[in-house]
């Protein structure tokens, strides 16, 4: 595009010349194409920017292109550059004062002398007599050396890799952008030493993970896999002690692991915790482990010591969740065996034997030093029923039950023996001691129950006795039985007392003495007083018969009826000696006499009404 020019008109204010929309679109566009001349567009995002003597780049890292047309050059003041070939303009040397940069194929004619340090002859390049040879790339630069196959060293000699200065030296592969393998080889099935300088330290540091042998893709910080992988630690003297040592991040040790001990004796690997200071936890011995503080153990979901559900400390094993069980399992057919005394402390110590099935029969069994079984506690029957428990001891050649607890009591087999006082044996309680009386006693006030299905049976000549011996019950010869107390004797009956003499008397004695019989006649009772039985009968006060009173069998007395029992038989009222009969009741009825005289003196009768005396 051509320059476009501003119309100004004439003269000032002529009217003549571009309006000022005209004017400023020819101002842009002159504008524009300036700045693409200059590589720049109208933003001002690259181009070239022309200050004194300097032609510059807005762009970072854009080039400046110098272009000519057919075969022209582009002279630098005596430089001339002519496509791909810079040449001096009056052929002269062409002079480099600074450094040399070629990112590209340097081919020389012949010899490349570099003045004071190298030579360089065909593929080799030589440094000055024992000058150092450096290869120094400009900036963040690389220097890299295109082979398969890089060698340093001279002839058999030992060749040193090492960095110019206090830096570190790094190997990596494909420019550290990715992973790759980095191999040190050497001879066939030779070993690779790795040895530091003097006292100086050996550093493996990774970002990551290190994986040794035939890893892959470690798992861990560090990984190795073998078919036998094995880490030694060998101390240069037996009196060293190797290990492992666990630091926090400040590098304080935290937790170590290390051998102790001489060759050959008293060698112990030693565990130790940071808690305060490094104290010892765990020690394994030639012959056992040793336990500092507590030991839990942890089941497989667990993460955290928290989690631990059983501990252990100095003589005390413990379940550390809540109401946990401690179980003792042995393996198989195995048992759980306690070589010394077992002692229970608790409020409510108790011992639990749970059976799988039951149909089984649990229990503790004692056995003699050779495993023999002596004794026994079983438990037997099914749930809820019939349980029962059986202990048994060694009789002649076998265990044999002696006592077994039932769900309604207990039952011994053979003897029992209390306190060596009193032996049970079948239905027979016994005294064992000489002479000793057999005591039943009922705690307060409370009874002594006897009950039997038949008879409880005291044997003859053996008495019953109450209190002081003054009281007793006693079948003292023949068939007799005898109550005799120091008192008074009362048959006290909240209903009926019967006495039954099975058709014999029932006698009443006075200190030995007979005063009084109840016999039994015709099914009637007979009361007898004294010796006799025509003796006399004294009642003390008023008695009252219920019902018919027969006196002899010659009179009867039935309500206020006195009546001659047998047939004809006169009613007779007889006063003693001299005494009378008194009539005492104003009136005197005698309602069936003889309506005609009787005949028989004294008999009164009634004649029509009037009352006669007949003179027989």
């Amino acid at each position: 595009m051509a320059i476009q020019l501003i119309s100004v008109g004439t003269t000032a204010d002529d009217g003549k010349g571009d309006t000022l929309r005209v004017a400023m679109t020819k101002i842009n566009e002159n504008t524009t194409e300036l700045y693409e001349l200059l590589g720049q567009d109208t933003a001002g995002a690259k181009g070239i920017d022309i200050s004194g003597s300097t032609i510059a780049t807005t762009e970072t890292n854009a080039d400046i292109t110098l272009s000519t047309n057919g075969t022209g050059a582009i002279v630098l003041d005596a430089l001339s550059v002519s496509g791909t070939t810079l040449s001096a303009a009056d052929s002269s040397m062409i002079t480099v004062a600074e450094n040399l940069h070629v990112t590209g194929n340097l081919t020389t004619g012949g010899t490349l002398d570099v003045t004071g340090d190298f030579t360089f002859t065909g593929n080799e390049m030589t440094s000055s007599s024992n000058a150092h040879m450096e290869i120094t790339p400009g900036g963040t630069g690389n220097v890299n050396l295109n082979a398969d196959t890089v060698r340093i060293g001279d002839a058999d000699a030992n060749a040193t890799l090492t960095t110019q200065g206090t830096g570190d030296l790094t190997i990596s592969t494909n420019s550290g952008t990715n992973s790759g393998t980095i191999k040190i080889a050497d001879g066939a099935n030779g070993d690779i030493t790795i040895e530091n300088n003097g006292t100086g330290d050996i550093l493996l540091k990774a970002g990551g993970q290190v994986g040794i042998g035939s890893v892959s893709s470690p798992d861990t910080t560090l990984h190795l896999k073998d078919s036998n992988s094995v880490i030694t630690l060998q101390r240069t003297s037996d009196t060293g002690t190797p290990g492992i040592d666990f630091q926090a991040s400040g590098g304080d040790a935290r937790a170590k692991i290390y051998m102790d001990g001489t060759n050959g004796i008293n060698k112990e690997l030693i565990f130790k915790i940071q808690d305060g200071s490094l104290d010892e936890r765990f020690r394994v011995k030639r012959d056992g482990a040793s336990v500092t503080g507590t030991f839990a153990i942890m089941s497989d979901n667990d993460s955290t010591l928290s989690d631990a559900t059983i501990s252990m400390t100095e003589n005390q094993i413990t379940t550390l969740r809540s109401n946990d069980n401690l179980e003792l399992s042995a393996n198989g057919t195995g048992t759980v065996q306690i070589a010394s005394n077992v002692h229970l402390l608790s409020g409510t110590p108790i011992i639990q034997i749970q059976r799988t099935d039951n149909a089984n029969v649990p229990g503790i069994s004692f056995l003699g030093d050779g495993g023999t079984e002596g004794g026994s506690i079983k438990f037997d029957g099914t749930s809820g029923t019939t349980n029962e428990i059986i202990l048994s001891s060694f009789h002649s050649s076998a265990v044999t039950e002696r006592l077994r607890v039932t769900t309604t009591g207990a039952k011994v087999s053979g003897t029992l023996d209390i306190d060596g006082a009193i032996t049970i044996t079948d239905n027979e309680i016994t005294t064992s001691r000489s002479n000793d009386n057999l005591e039943l006693s009922a705690n307060g006030t409370g009874d002594i129950n006897l009950t039997a299905g038949a008879d409880i049976n005291i044997p003859a000549a053996i008495g019953l006795t109450f209190g002081a011996d003054t009281q007793k019950i006693e079948n003292i010869s023949g068939n007799n039985l005898t109550i005799s107390a120091g008192t008074n004797v009362y048959l006290d009956a909240e209903n009926d007392l019967h006495f039954d003499a099975n058709g014999g008397d029932i006698v009443l004695k006075d200190n030995g003495s007979k005063f009084g019989q109840l016999s039994q006649l015709g099914g009637k009772l007979t009361i007898y007083s004294g010796s006799a039985s025509n003796s006399e009968i004294t009642l003390g006060g008023a008695v009252a018969v219920d019902g018919t009173l027969n006196i002899d069998s010659g009179i009867t007395i039935t309500d206020n009826l006195i009546t001659a029992s047998r047939s004809n038989d006169n009613l007779q009222l007889d006063a003693a000696g001299s005494g009378a009969i008194e009539m005492i009741p104003a009136v005197i009825m005698m309602a069936n006499l003889p309506t005609s005289d009787p005949s028989n003196a004294g008999q009164l009768w009634n004649d029509s009404g009037d009352l006669k005396v007949s003179a027989g």
